[in-house]
Formats: C-alpha cells, sequence, structure tokens
C-alpha cells in the first residue's frame, strides 16, 4: 500500500491530472470514478489507483477487470491528494490517448476558441446523443484530457472522435459538408436551412464567439431567435440546439417504416 504523497508514482500521476504539458508529452491522461473506468478499454489503461476505502467496497465487476489490471491501492489520505474531485470515489485509471488522423462522416462540430472545461465536456456528450461523427478544434480550445472535460464528457470521450488542428480552415476543407456558424450577423433562422447533407457547425468562444477568420470559413450564417433581453446563448446550449435540429431533420427524412404486422 502506498502511504506517502511523495511516492513516485503518486507525484507522476498527480502531474498528469494537473498538468497539460506532462499529459501531451507522456501521451496519457487520468479517468477518475467507477463510471469511467468501467467505460474504458481495458487495453488503454496503463494502471490504476484504488483507495484503501474502495477496495472494501469494490463492485464485482471492477474486481473482476482489476485482477487482469497492474493496480496500486493508496490510502486514503493519499488518493484524496492525487485526486481532482472534492469527494473522490477511490478509483482512476491512466489511459493512453486517442489519437484520429482524419474525421470521418457527415455530420461534424468545430470548436473555435473554447475555453470552459464544463462547456467541451458537455458537447462531446451531446454531439454522441445527437449522432455528431466527428469534432474539429483548434489548438486554442481547452485540452479535451483535462480531468473536468473528461469527466463532463460521460464517457463520449472514448466514442466520439476528434482531432486538434494547426489551422481550421484546412482541415474544415477535407470535412466536404456545408458549414453553418451560429453568428449573430446570422440572416436565417437556424431550422430554416437544410442539414440532411453533410453538414458542419462551427461553435466559437464562450465570450468573443467566432473569429472573423474561422467564420469566413462558413459557407452559411444561422441565428437562434431569442425573446426577451439575452443576446447570445452558452456555447453547449447553442451547439445542443443546432445539433439536435439536424437529427430531426435527418430522422424525419428517412422513409417511414413498414407497419408491424
Amino acid at each position: 500500500m502506498i502511504t506517502s504523497t511523495g511516492n513516485k508514482t503518486v507525484k507522476d500521476v498527480r502531474d498528469l491530472v494537473k498538468k497539460a504539458s506532462c499529459r501531451r508529452d507522456r501521451g496519457l491522461f487520468v479517468v477518475e470514478g467507477i463510471k469511467m473506468f468501467m467505460e474504458t478499454d481495458p487495453g488503454d489503461i496503463e494502471e490504476v489507483l484504488v483507495s484503501e476505502s474502495f477496495m472494501r467496497i469494490c463492485p464485482t465487476e471492477a474486481r473482476v477487470r482489476l485482477r487482469f489490471l497492474r493496480h496500486n491501492t493508496l490510502t486514503d489520505t493519499v488518493f484524496e491528494y492525487v485526486s481532482d474531485t472534492r469527494t473522490p470515489q477511490g478509483i482512476m485509471a491512466v489511459v493512453r490517448m486517442k489519437s484520429y488522423d482524419k474525421l470521418d462522416g457527415s455530420a461534424f462540430l468545430i470548436l473555435d476558441r473554447l475555453q470552459d472545461p464544463g462547456n467541451l465536456g458537455t458537447i462531446f456528450r451531446t454531439a454522441e446523443a445527437a449522432g455528431i461523427d466527428g469534432i474539429l478544434m483548434n489548438r486554442e480550445t481547452v485540452d479535451v484530457y483535462n480531468p473536468k472535460v473528461v469527466r463532463s464528457t460521460m464517457g463520449a470521450i472514448f466514442r466520439v472522435p476528434f482531432m486538434y488542428v494547426d489551422d481550421l480552415g484546412e482541415e474544415i476543407k477535407r470535412l466536404g459538408a456545408t458549414v453553418y456558424a451560429a453568428h449573430l450577423d446570422g440572416k436565417n433562422d437556424y431550422d430554416r436551412e437544410d442539414y440532411t447533407g453533410p453538414t458542419a457547425f462551427i461553435i466559437g468562444n464562450e465570450s468573443a464567439g467566432i473569429s472573423d477568420e474561422t467564420a469566413a470559413c462558413a459557407d452559411r450564417l444561422v441565428k437562434i431567435p431569442m425573446q426577451g433581453s439575452v443576446e447570445s446563448l452558452n456555447a453547449s446550449v447553442a451547439a445542443a440546439v443546432l445539433m439536435f435540429e439536424m437529427a430531426r431533420q435527418r430522422r424525419s427524412s428517412l422513409p417511414e417504416r413498414a407497419a408491424v404486422t
């Protein structure tokens, strides 16, 4: 059992939790909590840390999985030191990062300089629910492997392909999709457009919106009509509105299912 915060394993994992540069250099990140641990492909797990208390109440499925993985037991105090949450569940895993060379499909999200970890995580989770095939982000967007982002995805980080790129404009061209930007200068309401073909939506920074350079990559600017004095929506909410309108249109365009007799 590891009893000291000075232990090398503890220091290494804490660095992964706290430092994006360390995550990038090592190609590893940390998932925390029983749900995320169970959703992670065992083949991608480098090692697991568990607390002394967790091992006393460890669910059978998790205990079986742990038999085949390298794991270390920590005292509760040391585990709390490593954890990024206020109320740790007692289990975390060091996981190898995924890498995608390209995005395939017909439904994409393009994120321009998003900074809020909770927003990015929620967008990933919503994107999976809405049937998005991939997410394209520029380097100024918050690190997808930030622990808060990872938790907020609720596992979608493992299932929705994504890429960080230096030049959004060049990568947008490769998508082969009609690109729509949610923008205050949009001419048409978002629900007046046709999203049944290959489609990509651009979502901008929480406070500054979409940069002029990125907005210029859009084929069309659309707006989300709002009542009252509200001028804009939270980035994850705006993304959800657009993605689910696309999903609705695509469901409506499918041939009606034959009646079951």
